[in-house]
């Protein structure tokens, strides 16, 4: 089908033009001031709307085991609950489980993704049991469609974290291989010591999972991580920045020439660590936690200055019943918080209420996740890009209720909030795939991107 939408202002990372744009085939195939409407199938009117790129959330944990469980999003429900946010593609961590190679998590992972996405996707490999094997495997990475790795600074009773030494090692494989490694930056250690001295005090509740991992606790690491990667000479992406020093950190290496990507999350650019104190302290608990007012500012600025390169969400819910377990022992709350059908709307409702431009947004969310994790036909209307695109509507407002989600999840640290702007029509693959809270896709539409 040939669809044509006009009058439009197509909205660009770096400008917002008034252009019509045309696509078929699953590709943008036009861009101009005027395109005649003879021989399309398919003409929308967007007047006074806007035309922006899908959103790309780069950081997502569908179906991931953690702390007993299992996060509530399986690729079906997750990913539809992206598409109904405007998010046409996200990048889901396959963990590594000791024993694993990267190749079976990474199929183990394709295989429960396989027909059930409704937007395309991608993995980033998160290595857990470093060894000789795995690092003569870490060459062959791009081979399998794999151009990014995590690290995990923490969880160290899990047996998920990496030392110093392996850490270091890892980045030099990233940077001999062009494969870029994303680190979870906390101090293990200091958490490990404050968790055991609270609970000795009789210290339970979950205001103590913020205590235990603070400003502080996160700017260790993030400075620790920064260190190593300076070491050796090799670019890192730092996910999930919630805490003012640690950004600072970052703003410091980039300023003296380091090649740092920083992300940081919706929930560390609204609410502030007075939620662990809240009756609804358990929905809010996430790693790292959720900091205070001078981070939130901190990371705003950040955002202004040009310094955070990208916004995801870490989408990892668990249900309620399960965060209950906390109740007498924060260590016990699943670490995690819902996000991927807010995030474009978050983002969209920050710039029309002027803390940000609707280009920075696009620039946050679409085009520079897409440029630094070789998504090579996504983050942009372009023409020869993939036609994933919303529609956005300025003047309309949409207030958040967990009952109406498409997740799979059954509470919302989002509850009750109000976006303005409301995203109209969803395509992907240029087809309309979700208008007026209809699905009009299937699930098997979205496919695994080699990166």
């Amino acid at each position: 089908m040939k669809t044509l939408i006009k009058n439009g202002y197509i909205v660009f990372y770096n400008k917002i033009a008034r252009l019509d744009v045309a696509f078929c085939d699953k590709k943008i195939t036009e861009i101009a001031e005027y395109i005649s409407p003879v021989g399309f199938d398919n003409i929308i009117d967007a007047k006074d709307k806007y035309i922006m790129p899908g959103a790309i959330d780069a950081h997502t944990h569908f179906a991931m085991p953690f702390g007993g469980t299992i996060s509530s999003d399986d690729y079906e429900s997750g990913s539809l609950a992206a598409l109904a946010g405007g998010v046409t593609c996200y990048i889901d961590y396959a963990i590594q489980k000791r024993g694993d190679t990267l190749l079976e998590i990474l199929n183990h992972r394709k295989e429960l993704a396989k027909n059930k996405s409704y937007v395309d996707y991608g993995f980033h490999i998160a290595i857990t049991d470093f060894n000789e094997d795995i690092a003569d495997e870490f060459k062959r990475l791009k081979d399998y469609g794999v151009s990014s790795i995590k690290c995990f600074m923490v969880y160290k009773k899990e047996k998920m974290n990496v030392d110093d030494i392996t850490l270091a090692e890892i980045l030099r494989l990233g940077k001999e291989n062009d494969i870029l490694v994303n680190v979870h930056c906390e101090d293990c250690d200091l958490i490990d010591q404050r968790i055991e001295q609270f609970l000795k005090e009789g210290k339970t509740s979950n205001w103590y999972h913020y205590l235990s991992r603070d400003e502080e606790v996160e700017t260790l690491g993030v400075k620790k991580a920064l260190k190593i990667a300076k070491d050796v000479d090799a670019p890192i992406y730092i996910v999930h920045n919630a805490s003012k020093d640690g950004i600072k950190a970052i703003i410091y290496a980039k300023d003296n020439g380091q090649i740092v990507y920083a992300e940081t999350c919706p929930q560390y650019l609204y609410f502030t660590n007075d939620v662990y104190q809240s009756e609804r302290a358990a929905q809010y608990v996430c790693s790292p936690s959720i900091k205070g007012k001078e981070s939130r500012t901190a990371l705003w600025e950040a955002i202004w200055t040009n310094y955070i390169d990208v916004i995801a969400t870490d989408h990892c819910p668990f249900k309620l019943s399960e965060k209950a377990w906390g109740d007498n022992d924060f260590t016990k709350t699943p670490n995690g918080c819902d996000g991927v059908e807010n995030l474009y709307r978050f983002v969209i409702s920050a710039a029309l209420k002027n803390r940000l431009s609707l280009s920075k947004a696009v620039e946050l969310v679409s085009h520079n996740p897409a440029k630094i994790f070789n998504l090579k036909n996504k983050g942009d209307i372009e023409v020869g890009k993939d036609a994933d695109i919303i529609i956005l509507n300025p003047n309309g407002k949409h207030i958040y209720h967990n009952k109406d989600t498409y997740s799979n999840e059954d509470n919302s640290i989002w509850e009750d909030v109000s976006y303005k702007g409301t995203i109209e029509e969803v395509y992907v693959h240029g087809k309309l795939a979700f208008k007026d809270g209809k699905i009009l896709i299937s699930k098997e539409e979205g496919q695994y991107i080699k990166r």
